[in-house]
């Protein structure tokens, strides 16, 4: 009876591996995933990871209900033991994906709304750092030239050997 409980820990399983996939093939046929990847390669890492802790599951019922007993064990494995492992997984896919907001949608529409919002967040989160990194050069140049009280011209210095 134990082994029933595998059940609703797979249908989540189920559907937080479909919401994922459903992201992704936005991504890709919106065609920015390696521009995703280039900005964001801990979001990919995340998703992979959290993938494989939401696959598990599978597995792990797949081996509890077919009663095939693991490498270097006598028996198969306890039902209650495989439960709570699988519950540990979707535990731990629910934990890497907490900060993944809105991003995963119920339905396309939604998906496709969350992917472009992703791709537009990062390419908003580029602009802001180029223009901080611009601002800090420009005051750090104004501010060297100010300390030393002359502008070196680039076309006429001389380099010495």
């Amino acid at each position: 009876m134990v082994s029933y409980l595998h059940l609703p820990i797979v249908v989540l399983c189920f559907f937080l591996l479909l919401a994922m996939w459903r992201f992704w093939a936005c991504i890709d046929r919106m065609g920015f995933t390696r521009e995703v990847g280039k900005r964001a390669p801990s979001m990919i890492h995340g998703d992979i990871l959290a993938a494989v802790f939401s696959i598990m599951p599978f597995l792990i019922a797949a081996v509890d209900w077919l009663g095939v007993p693991l490498p270097r064990q006598p028996a198969p494995i306890s039902p209650l033991l495989a439960v709570v492992l699988s519950g540990g997984c979707l535990g731990a896919c629910v934990f890497i994906l907490r900060n993944s907001g809105e991003r995963f949608a119920g339905h396309w529409a939604g998906t496709r709304e969350s992917a472009l919002r992703t791709v537009a967040a990062l390419r908003i989160i580029d602009a802001v750092e180029l223009a901080h990194a611009m601002n800090y050069v420009q005051a750090h140049e104004a501010h060297a030239t100010r300390s030393r009280g002359h502008v070196i011209d680039a076309e006429v210095q001389e380099v010495r050997k």
